[in-house]
């Protein structure tokens, strides 16, 4: 009797599957992302109990017997930023996922790395599923224009890309694993995963199944060549990763890219790393070179602050184990309508809404009838309870229109009975604070 394929649903921002189409996820609360997967009937005879029963055991080994097999050399990415955040650089045949709202730099610091790396005489393959092989040409084109201010943007630019950096213009994860096996660059770039799609899966390029599976496929072909490979991940409107949370327990590292689009600050960060620690975050500043590296931070953000305004207050936000001082300004006016507006940029909305009642209740800040907006300069987002402090004292300054002595930086979490808690690493943060000047 013919095997019929048996209907299975999975949702498209978590990768749970179901048995049966509901309208709402149960695992992640979204609605209207179950979608019908078919899978093939084979894959029961692959899960029966008699052939696990068959298995042959495996040959242990003591891991003492390792002995300098298990160290892992780094090399280089090109990028001196990026080696910071990787502890170092790439780790032969690891895999990276890199991820970012549209439009904040992926494709540029990868543009970045692969011509750095190409210059130094490293193969590096482009695979360019989600642009054209002439779109990612003229991006390294401006880049290599940009960098030489006496070349222009035309043939003489194209003259200049180095030819150990070449392109695959394919979306099938079989090609590209197969050319990675075959070629064994020195580096691998594939943007994005969600672009790429398996023949022997089901679904369309960029669903949970998709995803896996070529996520998958390229995963083991980069080990087994022990060539680096970058993955290019794409967001949802939440700021998460898409797809199944599997393609983040598959690649050795995920790395964030992090900022407003419409700012010129960025932030890299590692959320995960299997060869190094995720403390450690970058600082970058979108320019016609790229994204650059910010040697002093806190001097960037705090250099257009104006000086006794009320409202504006700096406190210090920890990057990891990096201090970052920055301004968060509050702007208090009488509502013009029943309902009094809170709105907040870089910062909780509903976390504002709590300091307010904090301020109304515990300090007698009378600004339940008020419109209040909130905002962390330089596009930043200060999330960390270290914040707290700040905002409630730029609220009040806002109200009783008198500024903060400029020479004040402000931290401390803020609890709901008025009280001020004790912060993480404040002697980094007091320290950041008075190399800049401030004194109290």
């Amino acid at each position: 009797m013919p095997k019929v394929a048996t209907p299975t649903y999975s949702c498209s921002a978590c990768g749970a599957q179901f048995v049966r189409w509901t309208g709402r996820c149960t695992e992640c609360g979204k609605w209207s992302t179950v979608a019908e997967d078919v899978a093939e009937g084979d894959a029961a005879d692959v899960a029966r109990p008699e052939r696990a029963m068959n298995a042959k055991a495996g040959l242990t080994r003591a891991f003492a017997t390792l002995g300098a097999d298990t160290k892992s050399t780094k090399t280089t990415s090109g990028h001196t930023e990026l080696d910071r955040v990787l502890g170092g650089g790439f780790v032969a045949g690891s895999v990276l996922l890199l991820g970012g709202e549209p439009g904040i730099g992926k494709s540029t610091i990868l543009a970045q790395c692969a011509l750095a790396l190409a210059r130094t005489g490293k193969n590096v393959l482009y695979v360019t599923g989600e642009e054209s092989p002439g779109q990612v040409g003229l991006r390294l084109q401006r880049l290599v224009a940009t960098a030489s201010p006496s070349a222009s943007p035309d043939s003489h630019a194209i003259a200049k890309l180095p030819q150990s950096l070449s392109f695959l213009d394919a979306t099938d994860a079989g090609v590209i694993a197969a050319t990675i096996r075959d070629t064994k660059p020195d580096l691998v770039i594939a943007d994005s995963i969600q672009s790429l799609r398996l023949a022997e899966a089901s679904g369309e390029a960029g669903s949970p199944t998709q995803v896996k599976a070529c996520g998958a496929v390229l995963t083991e072909a980069a080990k087994a060549s022990g060539v680096p490979l970058i993955l290019v991940g794409q967001v949802t409107k939440d700021g998460e990763l898409a797809g199944p949370r599997l393609l983040e327990h598959i690649v050795d590292t995920v790395l964030m890219l992090e900022g407003d689009q419409h700012h010129r600050f960025r932030v890299l960060r590692a959320t995960k790393h299997r060869f190094g620690p995720t403390d450690e975050v970058a600082v970058l500043s979108m320019t016609e070179q790229g994204l650059t590296t910010v040697d002093d931070p806190s001097a960037e953000l705090l250099k257009d602050r104006p000086l006794r305004v009320p409202g504006s207050v700096v406190t210090c936000l920890m990057e990891g184990h990096r201090p970052l001082l920055i301004e968060l300004q509050a702007l208090v006016h009488h509502a013009g309508y029943g309902t009094p507006v809170r709105r907040a940029t870089g910062f909780d909305t509903s976390r504002l809404g709590v300091l307010i009642a904090v301020l109304a209740r515990r300090a007698n800040v009378r600004v339940q009838d008020r419109d209040i907006y909130a905002n962390a300069a330089g596009g930043l987002t200060a999330n960390e309870p270290a914040a707290d402090l700040a905002l409630c004292l730029a609220i009040a300054s806002a109200v009783s229109d008198i500024p903060v002595d400029p020479k004040t930086a402000v931290c401390g979490e803020v609890g709901l009975g008025g009280e001020i808690r004790p912060i993480a690493f404040p002697d980094l943060r007091a320290k950041e604070a008075a190399r800049h000047g401030f004194t109290t």
